[in-house]
């Protein structure tokens, strides 16, 4: 089985630093709580990157299990990588997607 090197791309790890500022001043430990869910999900990627389908062009995304919070990720069959593109609410829209309004 290929092995593949997960990559947070700046982008997703501001959202992440984001989400766990707010969810720290929510509740003490929280933030930490949500970082534990990130980690769980992007090893879960690791394990096997395809288990997510294609969500836009070549993007996938794999669901937190306690928090509502999605990976976004691409897949570089090439060098073995899985680019973390953001880490996104799922209330909130993608930034790459282009608004109709």
């Amino acid at each position: 089985m290929k092995k593949y090197k997960i990559l947070f791309s700046s982008a997703a790890l501001n959202d992440l630093k984001e989400a766990r500022q707010w969810y720290s001043a929510q509740q003490k430990h929280l933030g930490n709580r949500l970082i534990s869910d990130v980690k769980e999900a992007t090893a879960a990627i690791k394990r096997n990157p395809y288990h997510a389908s294609v969500k836009f062009e070549n993007v996938r995304t794999s669901s937190c299990k306690n928090f509502p919070y999605s990976l976004h990720y691409e897949i570089d069959e090439e060098n073995n990588l899985v680019r973390i593109v953001s880490v996104f609410h799922f209330s909130r829209k993608p930034y790459w997607l282009k608004s109709d309004e």
